[in-house]
């Protein structure tokens, strides 16, 4: 019989009792090829989990430091390979979080001066040639010439810029700036623009110039999603245009934007319009295979259309119900195959004060009665207020419902005082023998 084990089995180390042993070289373990490899599947999973457009907070909670700022501390070896990475430099903030280039809080306006360009500009060299993640808050910038020269030396790198206004200010400080100088930035060649955000703020332009919107024509092939202020901005070649937001823009500057002929945006699938008038921005776009349309706002439209075309492809409907409205009224007829209707905008029913909702929804009120227009098949509808009844009486012309959301419950809190609570129960009942009732945002019972 062998001693200290059987055959195969390989002789113990004999360590001496109190010797030395060396120290584990970190780098010895994960070697650089190995931690280009980890590093860049954590920094591509943290890119793709932006949201976008990135709000302020949230911007602030990812990106107060670096996120390898820890993975920089382990050791030199870590901290100069992720320096020198341009990968992990692709994201920039101009004015907008703490760690900026400007190096202040974000409370204040603040000048970049030459030592902010000189580090700005160092910032934007580490990325080296790669597309760039910008996000700027312009009216917090005195220079923000200074910024827009910067930022124009690397327009060929720009995917995806977001231009925000910091809600978390009470009081905002603006500057002086012409709608020019704001807008110079995208009359330039942008060939790699994938995404662009102008958030909903106001400068204050030089004197004797009015802060009026207008019609930028972008030379930006590649920009997918769009969202504007103000101010219509437009791809000369709007092939890959998927997603268009459209927020406070007047009414001359809708009709300087038809005096150019109608946009045409062959493949815009969503389209949400803000505080505009649906009646003048509707005609104002061709697009044909329309699948989402979002219309928020306090007013109702004031401009009906002479016509609109059919929109054969929406599915999906959110119009803020605001009482009757004659753009909604043709718009709705005008959608054939819709699925979902809601007379709110989905994801902002925080901003709803339910409990001062006492009139039915203007679609089921209307002076003929329910079965007085056309129903599309619609398979979901969402109310910010509706009896069970008047539900029920929807559910009987539209068979094709199958979910039904309201945002208050009329039995725990009656629209109105003396309405007949019982009646609503056995409404409710009924009406859940044939679809799925939720109310507020409860999940839906039945997938």
């Amino acid at each position: 019989m062998q001693e200290g084990g059987g055959q195969g089995y390989a002789n113990p180390v004999n360590v001496t009792p109190g010797a030395k042993t060396s120290p584990i070289n970190i780098n010895s373990l994960f070697p650089p090829e190995l931690l280009v490899i980890v590093f860049d599947v954590l920094h591509k999973d943290l890119m793709e989990s932006l949201p976008f457009p990135l709000p302020y907070d949230e911007g602030l909670q990812r990106f107060k430091e670096h996120p390898f700022s820890v993975l920089m501390l382990v050791c030199r070896g870590w901290c100069d390979l992720i320096q020198t990475t341009p990968a992990y430099w692709t994201f920039v903030d101009i004015g907008v979080l703490h760690n900026t280039v400007v190096r202040e809080q974000a409370d204040a306006v603040r000048s970049l001066g030459s030592e902010g360009a000189g580090n700005l500009k160092g910032r934007l060299t580490k990325a080296g040639s790669l597309p760039l993640y910008v996000t700027v808050a312009p009216e917090y910038i005195l220079d923000f010439g200074t910024v827009l020269e910067i930022l124009k030396e690397h327009a060929h790198q720009l995917e995806t810029i977001n231009i925000v206004k910091m809600p978390h200010l009470k009081r905002a400080t603006l500057r002086q700036v012409s709608s020019e100088q704001f807008l110079q930035l995208f009359e330039l060649p942008l060939p790699s623009l994938k995404r662009l955000h102008i958030d909903e703020f106001y400068l204050i332009p030089r004197p004797p110039e009015p802060w009026i919107g207008s019609r930028v024509e972008m030379d930006a092939p590649q920009l997918y999603h769009l969202s504007s202020h103000l101010h219509i901005l437009i791809p000369q070649n709007p092939f890959h245009l998927t997603s268009l937001s459209i927020s406070g823009v007047d009414m001359a500057t809708i009709q300087s934007t038809l005096a150019h002929g109608q946009v045409q945006l062959p493949n815009l699938l969503n389209l949400r319009i803000t505080d505009s008038d649906p009646g003048l921005v509707l005609p104002a776009l061709s697009t044909p295979l329309l699948q989402v349309l979002v219309y928020h706002s306090e007013d109702a439209s004031t401009h009906l259309p002479e016509e609109l075309p059919e929109y054969s492809h929406l599915r999906d409907l959110q119009w803020s119900d605001v009482g009757p409205d004659l753009t909604f009224d043709l718009f709705f007829r005008r959608c054939p195959h819709l699925s979902r209707y809601a007379n709110y905008v989905i994801g902002e029913e925080a901003e709803l004060d339910i409990s001062i909702l006492v009139y039915p929804p203007t679609i089921l009120a209307r002076p003929g009665g329910i079965d007085s227009i056309k129903w599309p098949d619609l398979q979901e509808v969402l109310f910010d207020c509706a009896t069970y009844a008047a539900m029920k009486a929807l559910v009987d012309v539209v068979p094709t419902i199958k979910r039904i959301r309201t945002l208050r419950d009329p039995i725990a809190s009656p629209m109105r005082q003396g309405e007949d609570v019982e009646r609503e129960r056995t409404c409710l009942c009924e009406l859940r023998e044939k679809v799925d009732v939720v109310v507020w945002l409860d999940p839906w019972t039945e997938t």
